[in-house]
């Protein structure tokens, strides 16, 4: 059954959120049911209601169409280097940079790779001649393995990217780390 409401909250890091509908009753759908372009607060959604797999009695939405995150475009984000703050987002064989500053996510990273983003493109700031990603928000897939964050809540710390990444780190400033502290 086909309807329609408002979004309420969605959070992209957990992937799940909330539909006020026509009747005012708050409906919970996950990122994976999103069809098109992310939804922001507010914008008014269509989508099917069915009952959930995991709560007798309740109902999900699913199918959801209507949001309005990010550009108008889609695309393949072909690479992004969150400690880099950078990476490339294809469309078909043409590829575009995109700097973190022009993404719409809180947290590191803010792409994968495989993902697919809505964005507009825009002259790059540095050089008018060559194009850059705007308006940036990443959508459903992308490859979420450990390169370089560890597993979410990890108890143990950062796991082995990360720590990888900190030692070449501290290697490339020398044993006496690059400082201009008056030591002796």
């Amino acid at each position: 059954m086909t309807s329609q409401g408002q979004l309420k909250s969605f959070s992209a890091g957990t992937g799940w959120g909330f539909i006020t509908g026509m009747d005012g009753t708050d409906i919970f759908f996950h990122k994976n049911d999103i069809k098109g372009r992310p939804p922001k607060e507010g914008d008014f959604l269509t989508f099917n209601m069915v009952p959930s797999e995991k709560q007798a009695g309740k109902m999900v939405a699913k199918e959801i169409e209507g949001g309005t995150l990010g550009g108008t475009l889609e695309g393949k984000v072909k690479w992004y280097c969150p400690w880099k703050g950078y990476g490339y987002i294809d469309i078909g064989e043409e590829s575009h940079f995109v700097h973190h500053s022009d993404i719409h996510a809180k947290e590191e990273p803010k792409l994968f790779e495989g993902q697919t983003a809505w964005f507009d493109i825009g002259a790059s700031p540095k050089d008018a001649s060559k194009t850059v990603c705007k308006n940036v928000v990443g959508g459903p897939g992308g490859n979420r393995s450990d390169k370089g964050y560890g597993k979410v809540g990890d108890p143990k710390g950062m796991g082995k990217g990360m720590a990888s990444m900190m030692m070449e780190m501290m290697m490339a400033m020398g044993p006496y780390g690059g400082g201009k502290g008056k030591g002796g």
